[in-house]
């Protein structure tokens, strides 16, 4: 009987690594669609049509309802499937859409939900792109893709303003957003990621090295009027996050408010009346203190990071 020779052997061992990344790919598109087809659907439902969003060097997913307005509501999406096993994914779409539950619950006439990058989005997953929902989850570039995104909606519908609302790592994407762009009128984050610094030495997970920290940019956002909402049952974001990001800045409009909720459960039963008692008045309060004359390419008269 023949057996291969030991020249032949790594040649059908990369052979075999190539077919099931191959396969592991194919998969994973696969998959990403399937979740893709099931939000848009969901979506139709409550007035949301999906978008393609140019925003070099990548293009990012969204799903926006409305046509036109003066205010545009943002929820960014969490990290997704950012880890599998303690590694990271080859793909970050999430199984569940948070942000677009709690989106779908917004009366607000003019609603966008974006998520990351990566999510929904095959031809920007794999190797190549997997530094962006594991160490680099908010790079720079990913942070103004986000930007370029808001700028593209912000043109198709002439809105002025931008409540941003971010779900966990989405908080701390939220928070580097409205450090650079002045038509930001309010920031809300549900369960947010707003020091990673510290969240690495105390989750014990690997250094976010090719991201910037929330953190490092409470004063530039000191004067955005803001809710942080957290859960005293969260282990994957501690209460006390949200708390230390208090005391780095003299905010002039600071608030804080704890359900008993996990990082993931409990929020979308809990987000109408929290839009009802919290979230609007908010927005209206900010509204009231931010006239809307910021020019379409809102990320203009601050410097971006």
């Amino acid at each position: 009987m023949k057996t291969a020779s030991p020249a032949r052997r790594p040649l059908k061992a990369l052979v075999a690594l190539a077919l099931s990344l191959a396969l592991l790919a194919t998969s994973c598109a696969q998959s990403s669609a399937r979740l893709w087809e099931k939000e848009v659907r969901r979506g139709w439902s409550g007035g949301f049509r999906p978008l393609d969003i140019p925003a070099p060097p990548f293009r990012l997913a969204g799903l926006l309802k409305g046509d036109s307005g003066t205010d545009l509501v943002v929820y960014l999406e969490g990290d997704g499937r950012a880890v599998v096993r303690g590694r990271p994914s080859a793909d970050p779409t999430p199984s569940l859409a948070q942000s677009f539950e709690l989106a779908m619950a917004d009366p607000a006439p003019l609603v966008l939900y974006l998520a990351r990058v990566g999510q929904f989005m095959p031809a920007y997953t794999g190797p190549r792109y997997q530094a962006y929902w594991s160490s680099g989850r908010l790079a720079p570039e990913a942070v103004q893709a986000a930007s370029l995104a808001i700028d593209d909606v912000k043109g198709r519908t002439g809105a002025l303003r931008v409540h941003l609302v971010g779900f966990s790592g989405g908080g701390g994407l939220a928070v580097l957003l409205a450090a650079q762009r002045p038509d930001v009128a309010s920031l809300v984050t549900v369960a947010g990621l707003l020091d990673i610094d510290w969240w690495v030495r105390n989750s014990g997970w690997q250094p976010l090295s090719g991201s910037l920290n929330p953190a490092t940019y409470a004063n530039q956002v000191a004067n955005v009027p803001q809710i942080h909402f957290y859960g005293t049952s969260d282990r994957i974001i501690p209460p006390l996050m949200s708390l230390r990001f208090a005391g780095m800045a003299q905010f002039s409009d600071f608030n804080r408010f704890s359900l008993d909720n996990d990082h993931y459960s409990g929020w979308t039963k809990s987000w109408p009346k929290l839009l009802n008692e919290r979230v609007i008045p908010l927005r209206q309060k900010s509204m009231a203190l931010t006239p809307a004359h910021t020019p379409a390419g809102g990320s203009e008269g601050k410097e971006a990071i």
